[in-house]
């Protein structure tokens, strides 16, 4: 019997963004792949992003490995892309067996196999444990839609039998499987999962319950990096790192006291709320060279409803602390809150001028499934009208998921550009302007092209009626 398995993290169709053509491997098919082999089963991964694959170059190395079980990932606006691997796969291997993991999967598990008949299973949240199980009931003659954490058709119904299980103890789940991905620069390492805050936005894929790995364990996993596969370069996946200071502290005090901070340059996600200047210190001495958090809007009423726990003074306060410590921080914007307007928007733009981080990201939102955004959006509350045709249109800086009634999807567009070019004009920053231009030349040439042809629209309600199979319905 064959029974290999394939685990493949698809390229985009049209790279753009610096997300396609990452210089870093993909943790989420890593880490399932690690728990695979430490439980004694064998697996090979492609990273199409990483290995600068075209889709049709990954469709032709998965037909030609031929696998028993293809494992894919995806998250929202790459959905399209997976299902068209999946597609062309089983029209060669119709023996394969192919499973899709992911965000956008785990939040929308029945719809995703309705809309997408190449998908034969889903791993529904996280999916090391559940996987793993999936395996062993292929290969031992079991029934994989029984286990908890699998989605998947019987007869003409779909049976999804909830959430993956979750391993009591995150080191129990090992490492992730670098050995099976090309070389690369940096390495990414998750210390904890899960974050408490309530953001509106953010459709929490690890939950509200913060899971830490235990400090040895995550300082082993950085040492091997280093020895192994010659990193120089970590970010932690961490929802958000200093959630919990006294875990950051101990981690970075083992960072010093190991000799990692002389080999390995650092970064991590923050909070407003969680940043303190012994804290920020730490980091800086821990080698993190830069840090970054959300501030998502500068309306001090949108900041209050959109369950952040933070306000204006809370940012300021913040970017004041990491400054002092001598670190570099990036600051993240969005566009298009609930009954977001031009003067909302302006005084998000004005916050960010403000703000002045090193590295400023000024996104649109994106009702992403599983959010308080997707279900206000998908109900045409909020002020929002849903104009997207097809799950690609599902990103934040390139996308064309929604507008609001007092907000056109063009004059989001304008504002996000508007709002890059007011940051680095109002603080004098003629030389990052230009600089930043060069590096995102292909987004920005995108997003003129989109300014200047006629706007594509689709009513609301056709957003209710999943009349094709790409379109996003509720």
């Amino acid at each position: 019997m064959n029974k290999s398995i394939l685990l493949v993290n698809p390229p985009a169709e049209v790279p753009r963004e610096c997300y396609d053509t990452p210089d870093y491997p993909a943790i989420g098919i890593a880490s399932v792949a690690g728990y695979l082999i430490k439980n004694g089963v064998e697996c090979s991964v492609i990273d199409g992003k990483l290995s600068r694959l075209s889709v049709d170059d990954t469709i032709q190395e998965i037909i030609g490995r031929r696998p028993r079980i293809l494992g894919l990932t995806a998250m929202t606006h790459m959905i399209v892309t997976a299902h068209r691997i999946a597609s062309a796969v089983k029209a060669q291997c119709p023996d394969t067996i192919i499973v899709l993991g992911g965000f956008h999967a785990s939040f929308l598990p029945e719809r995703t196999l309705r809309e997408f008949p190449s998908f034969d299973y889903i791993v529904v949240g996280e999916g090391e444990i559940a996987f793993h199980k999936f395996v062993r009931a292929v290969f031992d003659g079991g029934d994989p839609a029984e286990i908890q954490g699998i989605a998947g058709r019987r007869g003409g119904a779909i049976r999804v039998n909830g959430r993956g299980e979750i391993a009591d103890n995150l080191d129990d789940l090992g490492m992730p499987a670098w050995e099976l991905f090309p070389r690369a620069r940096m390495y990414p390492v998750m210390s904890q999962r899960g974050c408490p805050f309530g953001c509106n936005f953010c459709s929490r894929p690890y939950g509200r319950k913060v899971r830490r790995r235990s400090v040895p364990h995550v300082i082993a996993e950085i040492k091997r990096n280093i020895e192994q596969f010659g990193c120089t370069v970590t970010d932690f996946y961490d929802e958000t790192f200093t959630v919990n200071k006294k875990h950051a502290a101990e981690l970075c005090r083992a960072i010093i006291a190991e000799g990692i901070n002389r080999k390995v340059r650092f970064w991590a996600y923050v909070h407003a709320n969680t940043i303190d200047l012994p804290t920020a210190r730490l980091l800086k001495e821990a080698n993190f060279s830069s840090v970054g958090f959300g501030v998502e809007s500068g309306n001090p009423q949108i900041m209050a409803r959109m369950k952040k726990n933070v306000g204006p003074e809370d940012v300021l306060r913040a970017a004041r602390v990491l400054r002092e410590a001598g670190l570099d921080f990036a600051a993240y914007f969005i566009i298009g809150h609930p009954n977001e307007t031009r003067e909302t928007a302006w005084d998000t733009i004005r916050l960010a001028a403000k703000v002045n981080p090193n590295s400023v990201a000024i996104g649109l939102m994106v009702p992403y499934p599983g959010s308080e955004i997707w279900e206000l959006a998908t109900h045409g509350q909020g002020g929002y009208k849903l104009i997207g045709v097809n799950w690609e249109d599902f990103n934040k800086q390139i996308g064309n998921a929604l507008e609001l009634e007092n907000l056109p999807r063009r004059t989001m567009e304008r504002l996000q550009l508007q709002g890059y070019l007011y940051v680095y004009l109002r603080n004098l920053r003629f030389r990052e302007m230009f600089e930043a231009i060069w590096i995102n030349r292909k987004r920005i040439a995108f997003i003129l092209r989109k300014l200047i042809r006629p706007s594509r629209r689709v009513a609301s309600s056709s957003w209710l009626e999943p009349s094709r199979q790409t379109l996003p319905a509720t």
